[in-house]
């Protein structure tokens, strides 16, 4: 079967002698406005995506090439058959000539050319809808035999060809082009039901991009009500929100040639590496949570039991309208449900439902699974009539009770907030005033502002032009939004006057006032401030210098703090205050062990220096007092690193030499206590023996691992 093209577009431009100046617009010929406007016919095809063809003849052209003229010599002079016809490209709009030529074609010719590939020069395809659009003056006569004529229009009927004329107004009386080629031309778009109109009216509808027209793709699956009724339905998307470009094709560029290739690309590839630099195959990987420096896998999200089950809509039940708010509901977009397509019976039932849904003032609540396997989702069904053969359900998504977020706002209902019938009056003279649907006055073709559903995206629209921008000027810089689509932000000229009353009058009547958010005063800051140390005479000054007039500033004097416990923000000062006031290294050991850890643990960037330099201080204090509060300590806390598999902190501790405290190294012990130098005694031998197997280093232990 032949692939099935929508439109074929063939754009005869005329390039002729004729076309090089002009006398309705000075510096500004018909050849410049043709090209401009062939130009965005071209870069519309482009962004619409769709399943087109295009073919460029140029009229009046140097050359002469093509099929007509080889079969016979002599005949169809000047025509050049530019591009065939093929998917629209950016490469069709730079090949367009730069400036007319000094001849002149034959525009009856040049309809003949091009219908004659549309019928020998495309094979293998079948075509829809076949057009060809000729922009020309006019202004150079035709010699076809008007029996001739006849047979081309009849043979244009024949074959579904149709002819649009792009450029003067052929209905209009004028004496700048020929009356006869005017009824020529006439002839062949009303014959072949096409289309005329003027370049500023063509660039006008030009004016936007615009989505391709697309055939609507229906969603068929049966609406269960209950156990036992099941109603064959066809879902159709009514509005969705979509990206400017959905599938765009990425080209390289070659940076010696300074061309794009289509066929060459960035090969991308995803890899999972462990910390060991080793690769992890996806299938392999399981996911889970981060709770503070452990990784809990989740094993349930890998071996969920749970499944959706098939594809369905089954309605839970039904519930007031009233109910279902605005801020319920969710998705991006709305979907419109009918009975099946030939099925009386289903249409019949669903009619019914919506009727006994709007007299009701309900609404279902349903669970859709689009597909086998996918996760199922909540909808609303409202009911929609709009007329008696518009009738259907609009499909909603509907939050979970999780996603919605309760916001709450000052009561409003209170005298001091009551209105005055001036006010409200007022309010609804300024609405009237901003009607959009009487926006503009009779000099326009439509009276309304920003209609739904016409209205462009800005936002869109600047992204497709900068992307028609950037292919036809790789190296520039992109420019900004052009005025059509800055005219979308501004208020219509006529809404703006009108308004401007009523808001003189709000203004009058709701007089506001600035409120001013009393702030708390910050709290003195506990770190000491700086004092003034400098001697008073070195601040004094000439009288004769004119500094003397600065104002003098006094500075805070710093407050001595209150030290009671050992903190993470200076440890080491607050271990020496405490021990000045009499605190034994018994007591203190705990805390400063403590605040050891949180310095530890609070460094994710791995930058351990404050937490090494207040270990360093401890375990210093320690050898010169009793190594055993040192030691206890660290077996309990090496523990814990290792059972959580935090090398990263064994390593720093042991590259630093802060490990445990050898019986050598307490040279300078005055701590004599009987107790407590018993054990003194025996931490050699109780607790290095112990932590033998912790002490092994991490690259062993994973050697052994591997092995």
């Amino acid at each position: 079967m032949r692939p099935k093209i929508d439109q074929a577009s063939i754009i005869i431009l005329d390039v002729g002698k004729n076309v090089a100046m002009s006398e309705e617009t000075p510096g500004k010929s018909f050849f410049d406005e043709a090209k401009a406007c062939a130009a965005r016919v071209l870069e519309r095809k482009i962004m619409s995506q769709g399943k087109n063809l295009v073919g460029i003849v140029l009229l009046g052209s140097k050359k002469t090439k093509n099929n007509m003229a080889e079969m016979s010599d002599g005949t169809f002079k000047y025509i050049e058959m530019l591009a065939e016809l093929q998917p629209p490209s950016w490469k069709l709009i730079r090949d367009l000539p730069d400036e007319p030529s000094k001849k002149k074609g034959d525009w009856i010719d040049a309809l003949l050319v091009a219908a004659d590939h549309f019928k020998n020069g495309v094979s293998n395809v079948r075509i829809v809808d076949k057009k060809i659009i000729l922009m020309t003056n006019f202004k150079a006569p035709t010699y076809v035999e008007a029996d001739e004529i006849n047979q081309v229009l009849d043979g244009f009927k024949k074959e579904g060809f149709e002819v649009d004329v792009i450029g003067p107004d052929i209905y209009g009386k004028s004496e700048k082009y020929e009356e006869e080629n005017f009824e020529i031309a006439r002839n062949f778009v009303e014959n072949t039901d096409g289309a005329t109109a003027t370049f500023e009216n063509t660039m006008r509808y030009l004016l936007f991009h615009k989505k391709k027209s697309v055939s609507a793709m229906s969603w068929n699956v049966d609406l269960s009500i209950g156990p036992n009724i099941k109603i064959p339905i066809s879902s159709f998307v009514r509005s969705k929100d979509e990206p400017p470009i959905n599938k765009w094709r990425t080209a390289v560029k070659d940076p010696i040639s300074t061309t794009a290739s289509s066929t060459e690309g960035i090969l991308k590839q995803k890899t999972y590496i462990t910390e060991n630099q080793n690769n992890v195959k996806e299938e392999d990987i399981i996911k889970g949570y981060h709770y503070g420096q452990t990784i809990i896998p989740d094993a349930d999200m890998n071996n969920s039991s749970y499944e959706s089950g098939e594809k369905c809509l089954s309605i839970y039940g039904f519930t007031d309208k009233g109910n279902v708010k605005w801020e319920n509901l969710n998705g991006n977009g709305i979907s419109y449900i009918f009975g099946r397509k030939g099925d009386n019976k289903a249409q019949y039932a669903v009619r019914c439902l919506v009727e006994c849904l709007h007299e009701l003032n309900l609404v279902g609540i349903a669970r859709r699974v689009y597909n086998n396997g996918n996760a199922p989702k909540m909808y609303v069904l409202f009911p929609v009539i709009d007329t008696n053969d518009y009738i259907c359900l609009s499909m909603i998504e509907i939050c979970y009770k999780e996603n919605i977020k309760y916001m709450a706002f000052p009561v409003t209902n209170l005298k001091k907030y009551e209105c005055t019938s001036k006010q409200v009056d007022a309010f609804k003279n300024l609405i009237k005033a901003m009607d959009l649907t009487n926006a503009y006055d009779e000099t326009y073709d439509d009276r309304e502002a920003f209609p739904i559903a016409e209205t462009v995206s800005p936002s869109v629209q600047y992204v497709l032009d900068c992307i028609s921008f950037r292919a036809m000027n790789p190296d520039k810089p992109l420019p900004k939004p052009r005025d059509d689509i800055m005219m979308l932000f501004k208020v219509p000229p006529l809404i703006e006057k009108r308004s401007q009353e009523p808001l003189n009058v709000l203004k009058d009547l709701f007089i506001l006032k600035k409120v001013e958010h009393k702030t708390r005063d910050k709290k003195v800051n506990s770190t000491p401030l700086i004092q003034n140390n400098i001697n008073q005479t070195t601040m004094d000054v000439d009288s004769n210098d004119q500094s003397n007039d600065m104002p003098k500033v006094q500075l805070a004097t710093a407050k001595a703090i209150e030290v009671n416990n050992i903190g993470t923000e200076n440890p080491i000062r607050d271990f020496e205050t405490l021990l000045d006031k009499n605190q034994t290294i018994f007591n203190l050991s705990p805390q400063m062990t403590k605040a050891i850890e949180r310095l530890f643990y609070s460094n994710f960037d791995g930058n351990f220096s404050k937490a090494l330099n207040t270990l360093k201080y401890f375990r210093n204090k320690c050898v010169e007092t009793d190594p055993t509060y040192y030691n206890k300590w660290y077996i309990q806390y090496r523990s814990s690193l290792t059972e959580c598999k935090n090398e990263d902190i064994i390593n720093v501790i042991t590259e630093n030499k802060l490990g445990f405290i050898l019986k050598e190294e307490n040279v300078l012990s005055t701590y004599e206590t009987p107790d407590s130098h018993e054990d003194s005694q025996l931490y050699e031998n109780d607790t290095v023996p112990d932590m033998t197997e912790v002490a092994v280093k991490s690259d062993v232990c994973d050697m052994f691992d591997e092995m």
